[in-house]
């Protein structure tokens, strides 16, 4: 069986790394094709359940029932339903497909970075998404229509309350991202868990304004968004501890390395060291010791009969050199005296 082009780029990422730019391009526009069909493949399955979505949501958020306005509202509505429902379950093939063709491109290090980042992203995102379609923006919807009167009821139009279910989604699904930005703030130094600790008060009144931005103007809401918010960044403080924790033994690490290069290198200064003293251990014999041993070793042989031999007893032969030059300095200076005492005899008075 034929295996697929993009399977195959994940199984050898090296196949596509000398590829010309215009294969690149043919590789990309396979990818967005491949994508598309896929999404609208599954669109149209969802189709056939979109009827079915439609009314749980508007059952799930208490509404009882909704109308739609516009004779087109309904079709686009479940329209919508049947391409987020297919694009959720074709998420999986779709990732894979655009990571087949980035990973060609990455370095193994990139590679062990962007996986877990994609990943992590990913997760957080549709528990934020999963988080808003059930929890929050049901509660919303049911503390917005409670205000309504006997006399104004709430008949909300079924596009409007679909397009607010996939705003919610996508802003929870953003806010969600909170411990993956401060995992890559700490790998890069900028944060710190103390840091974290010591700004917990500031952080909470930044989560609710932020929650109340993006929930309508309501208490129940905004607490319902930035509760989990909150835990979320009390996670991320432990994330970030982990995270300083692990690139603090991987500096340990680099350190012990470069630590072990160092001693290897003063292992090598040792070793030069000691060829050092070696060597220097045969001038100090020559000059020491093994000379003085010959000496000794023939003065005590020769029972001391070099000395004694021509200038006497216990005189060496060096300082028979030196009398030597003695007597004849002292010579020549009579001669001088002499000749400085007794002038020539061709001197007349």
């Amino acid at each position: 069986m034929k295996v697929p082009s993009w399977l195959a780029r994940i199984r050898d990422p090296s196949a596509g790394a000398e590829m010309s730019f215009l294969d690149h391009l043919d590789e990309l526009r396979s990818v967005l094709i491949s994508s598309v069909v896929a999404l609208l493949v599954l669109g149209i399955g969802g189709w056939f359940i979109s009827g079915w979505l439609m009314d749980f949501l508007i059952d799930h958020a208490g509404l009882g029932k909704a109308q739609f306005i516009k004779p087109q509202e309904a079709f686009f509505t479940r329209f919508k339903i049947s391409l987020v429902a297919g694009f959720i379950v074709g998420l999986p093939y779709i990732a894979l497909q655009v990571w087949s063709f980035v990973v060609p491109g990455l370095l193994k290090r990139e590679k062990r970075v962007v996986l877990p980042l994609v990943f992590w992203s990913t997760l957080l995102f549709l528990m934020g998404a999963a988080f808003s379609f059930l929890i929050l923006t049901p509660i919303m919807l049911r503390f917005l229509s409670g205000f309504g009167t006997p006399v104004v009821i709430a008949n909300l139009a079924v596009g409007y309350v679909l397009d607010f279910y996939i705003r919610m989604a996508i802003a929870c699904g953003v806010l969600f991202q909170l411990p993956l930005v401060v995992a890559v703030l700490s790998f890069f130094g900028i944060v710190t868990p103390g840091f974290l600790k010591s700004m917990w008060r500031q952080a909470i009144i930044v989560i609710l304004i932020a929650s109340a931005i993006v929930t309508p103007a309501d208490m129940l809401s905004q607490l319902v968004l930035g509760l989990p918010i909150i835990l979320l960044y009390f996670a991320s403080i432990f994330v970030s501890a982990a995270i300083c924790r692990a690139k603090g033994d991987g500096e340990d690490g680099g350190d012990g390395e470069d630590g072990g290069d160092g001693e290897d290198g003063g292992d090598g200064e040792d070793g030069e060291g000691e060829a050092d003293e070696a060597g220097r251990e045969p001038d100090e014999g020559s000059g020491g010791a093994p000379d003085e041993e010959p000496s000794g070793a023939a003065d005590e042989g020769s029972g001391g009969a070099p000395d004694e031999g021509p200038g006497g007893a216990g005189v060496s032969p060096r300082d028979e050199v030196e009398e030597g030059s003695e007597t004849t300095d002292a010579r020549d200076g009579e001669k001088r005296d002499q000749k400085h005492l007794h002038p020539p005899e061709d001197w007349t008075i």
